[in-house]
Order: C-alpha cells, then structure tokens, then sequence
C-alpha cells in the first residue's frame, strides 16, 4: 500500500512541476529537435556519398571504416571535449559530435544495400541505354533505399539521445535539466527531460519510418502486394517528388534562420557562464540579475557549461564574458601555480596578474565567501569515533571509504596532496558525480565524501566538517571575471559585478545554496528573491 502511496505522491509531484515548468520544457525541447535534426542531416549528407564511396572502390573500405569504427570507440564525453578547443561552446561542437557517431549505420547500410542489388537488375538498366547516373538515382538508391533508411532511423534515434551532451558545453537542449536534476538529485528534473527525449525519440523513429515508406519503391515495401499496379507507380513518383521539393523547401528555411540566428546582432550584450553544479549557477544568476539592473545591455545566461578548462577555454576564445570563478582555482588549475604553503593574498594577486598578462581576463576582489574543499562525516560516526579534525579522521582512514569528485581525484590540491600531507590511506577511494555524494553517504556506500564548505546539503544530511588542523586546502575566494576587451568598451559591467564584493558570507551562500538542493527553489528564483530583499536591485 505504500509503493502505491509513494508512486501516486510521486506522479502528483512530477506531474505539478511539469506543469509549473512547461514552457522552459518545451524551449529545451525545441533545441533538441533542431540540434538532433541538424545532426543527422549533416550525417546523412556525409554518410550516403561515403557508403557510396565504398560500394563502389573496395580500396576505400577499409580506411573510411576504419576511421568511422575509431570514431565509435572514443567514449562520447571526450569525443566533445576533443571538440571544444576546435570549435568552442555551443552547437557546432555538439552538432559535430553526433553527426560524428550517427555515421556508422548510414555508411554501412548504404553500402550494403547498394552492394546487394542484383546483378540482372544492373545489367537490364545498362542494356536499355540507362546512363550511370540514371541507374544510380532510378535503379539503385531506390533498390537501397529500405537498407538505408534502416540505418538513418538507427542514428536518429541515437543522435536523440547523445544530443543530451550538449547541454554540458552550453547548447541547451534537454540535457541542462538532467544535468541539473543529477546535481540536485532532483527526480522531477531528471524526469522532465528523460521522458521528452524518449518521446522525440520515438517520434524520430517514427518521421523516419513513414519518409522510408514515400522513398521506398512499392513492390519493396514490407507487405506490398504484388503484381503492381500502373497506378500505384504513378503515386509514388508524384509522393516522392512532393517530398523532395518540400524537404528541400525545408531545409532552404532552416539554413536561413541558422544563418540569420548567426548574423551579430546590433544590440550590445555580455555573455555570462558558469560551472555545472549548483552554487555555480547560482552565482551566474546572480550576475546576470546585476548587470541587468544595472547596464543596458542585454544579458545572455549561457550558464551550466562543464568544468574548470571547458569555462576557462570559453573566456579565452571571447565566446563568453564574464564568470565568477574561485581564485585558488584559477591560481592552481589554470595557471598550475605550487597550491602549497602560499598565502591566499599571494593566490589572489598572482592570479589577478597572471590572467590579466596571459589571457587578457580581469580578475576583481572577492564577493567575500570561500567555497574551499571539506572532508565531512555523518554527526553520528564523528561523535561514535572521536572524530574532530582530519588528522584524526587519518588514523582511522584504512578502515573507511572516501567518496571523492572525479576533479578532485586528478588535483594536487585534492586527493594527491591530502593524503600525503595527513598521512591518509583509504580502504578505497570512489569515485563519484557532485551531485551524487550525499546519496552515497546517506545508503553507508561510503563512510566519508569530499564537500564543498557551503554546500547546502550538509546540514540536511546532518553531516560535520573535519577540521583542516594543518591547513591544506586553501580558501577559494569567489572572484568576477571579465574579458578585458568587454571592461574597456562597457566599464559598467565592472560597477555592477562589484555590487557584491566583499558581501556574501560563507553562512549566507550555504543558505541560498540549501535553498536550491535541499528546498528545491530554482537558482533564478533564489539569486533575484536574495538581491531584491537586501537591496541590490530593485
């Protein structure tokens, strides 16, 4: 009775937040459909001529399948970040990716359906005078064409879901609302974006299916009756020019508009970013909400990107202007200064100096919190075992399982450093998404997590922070940064983002960011309620 009294909570729940959040749904899921369409568009343009290529020179066989086989075995995640230092953010990497992996099935259906025409039908077509390209387009592709349609269905369905990537380097689509749903372990989120990139999913399929019914000669449809009439033929000549003529009509149109969305507009704006997990949009709400009430430019939000180097590598290229990032970080990952026994004036004025030299980015002061590394335990453990400070927390380590951030792994200033500086040796250190820590504490799969010091969720899961005793993670100042050549032409971009400096505590961020994990307020919601009561903007 229970299982039907939590599933029918559950629907309520899901079906309430789709309803107060349809409209930004059903904006994502626009994007999705143009960059999945564009995706297997481009793959269908590239893939047909090159199974053609390979039905036809057997020589060219093995090194296009070779490098489209490569291809499918460089896991979809790195393949994109292969991308972006090539093509940036946005949907040109994410467009290039899928069309990437959507090749294989068009490419090896097209030239097995090509390769498998027989040899009479060739020979007929030769001795009535039909000239190659006359038997290409009126004898072969349409003998191909239920093979190949077979493959372009498969990379449709399949470049609907990779398409969910793309949220993670700043295209949209429904993938910034699981991304955002795995960070704030939030099912309705999840569910908001799963359930319409399945239907789309299934809707592709289906576009294709009947687009494969028009193109498909009738004697080779599934349960076509044979002899075939005159009549039959003559609709399926009339069907399939109508399609091509309105496919290309299509097509014309959305060039145009991709085109015309490409054109700079006249009116002055700054981009703003951020990182993919909470705190960090929440802070690029922030900024976004500043510079809107405090400049006349128009505000692109373009936040939820992925990590440190993706964010970084955006600034770099002038694709974005302004995010607030921490500034051991940029000390320490960006610019690989020694994160040991510095102090944290030298880390702010080394960074602020070196990206200013380097980059061309201007760093400002502080908004005031420092979001710096944590090792906590549940209250319980920590009053069962003593537990105060890491160095106690080391003596007990070989019996325990610490839950750790894939970044926080491969830092200096993270696991590779912490251990050796408290003489830490953990049963097993596991690996695990931001979002995913408190869960992991929470089911006993882990009996310690790296935390964030103002993350929200710490006093829901009635967790302790160990004491730094030695003082190995140092302070990560939240600091503004703006593109150079954005603070020269518009310096009021500078004013507003000071609004903040040296006002936000590390109370008061733990605080707005429980709002968003744990009471499940939207980061737009929080950052506008939180500058308005206190008088930032009005």
């Amino acid at each position: 009775m229970d299982f039907f009294t939590n599933f029918a909570t559950g629907l309520n729940n899901f079906f309430q937040y789709v309803g107060d959040n349809y409209l930004y749904i059903l904006k994502l899921l626009g994007q999705h459909i143009q960059l999945s369409f564009f995706a297997v568009i481009v793959a269908i343009f590239i893939g047909v001529p090159l199974g053609l290529l390979i039905s036809r020179y057997d020589k060219a066989s093995k090194p296009i399948m070779s490098v489209i086989n490569v291809i499918q075995a460089v896991p979809s995640m790195a393949a994109l970040g292969f991308m972006i230092p090539l093509f940036g953010i946005g949907a040109t990497p994410a467009i290039i990716m899928v069309m990437l992996y959507a090749l294989l099935p068009i490419v090896k259906n097209t030239a097995t359906g090509l390769k498998n025409i027989s040899p009479s039908a060739m020979e007929v077509a030769k001795g009535i005078g039909m000239t190659n390209v006359q038997i290409l387009f009126k004898i072969q592709f349409p003998l191909a064409m239920p093979v190949i349609m077979a493959g372009v269905r498969i990379s449709a369905v399949s470049a609907v879901g990779l398409m969910t990537l793309a949220a993670y380097i700043g295209a949209g689509g429904l993938g910034s609302l699981i991304f955002a749903g795995v960070q704030l372990v939030n099912t309705n989120m999840i569910l908001g974006g799963a359930i319409p990139s399945c239907l789309l999913a299934l809707s592709m399929d289906f576009v294709f299916s009947q687009i494969e019914k028009i193109v498909t000669p009738v004697s080779l449809r599934s349960g076509a009756k044979l002899p075939v009439n005159m009549a039959q033929v003559r609709r399926y000549n009339t069907n399939r020019k109508l399609f091509f003529r309105v496919s290309a009509a299509v097509l014309a149109v959305l060039l145009g508009l991709s085109i015309f969305s490409a054109i700079p507009k006249n009116q002055d704006s700054v981009v703003v970013t951020s990182k993919n997990f909470p705190e960090q949009i929440l802070l690029g709400h922030m900024a976004g909400d500043l510079l809107e009430e405090y400049t006349d430019l128009e505000v692109d939000l373009r936040l939820g990107l992925g990590g440190t180097d993706i964010c970084h590598t955006a600034m770099k290229s002038g694709e974005v202007d302004v995010q607030i990032e921490y500034a051991a970080t940029l000390y320490g990952i960006i610019l690989k200064q020694p994160m040991i026994g510095v102090s944290e004036e030298h880390v702010y004025e080394t960074a602020k100096t070196m990206y200013s030299d380097l980059y061309q980015l201007e760093v400002l002061e502080t908004w005031g919190f420092s979001n710096t590394y944590g090792i906590a335990v549940e209250k319980s453990v920590a009053d069962s075992l003593g537990l105060k400070t890491l160095s106690d927390l080391a003596k007990v380590s070989d019996t325990m399982k610490l839950g750790a951030t894939f970044e926080f792994m491969g830092r200096e200033d993270g696991l590779k450093g912490v251990l050796p500086a408290y003489d830490m040796s953990f049963e097993e250190v596991i690996p695990l998404d931001s979002g995913m820590k408190y869960l992991a504490v929470e089911e006993d799969s882990c009996d310690a997590i790296v935390v964030f010091t103002t993350d929200g969720q710490i006093e829901n899961y009635d967790l302790v922070i160990l004491e730094d005793d030695r003082n190995f993670f140092l302070p990560f100042k939240a600091v503004p940064v703006i593109r150079q050549e954005v603070l020269e032409q518009y310096p009021e971009v500078g004013v507003a983002l000071s609004t903040l400096i040296g006002e936000l505590s590390n109370d008061i961020m733990q605080g707005l960011n429980y709002r968003v994990e744990v009471m499940q307020e939207t980061h737009s919601d929080v950052a506008e309620d939180f500058l308005r009561t206190n008088g930032y903007i009005s």
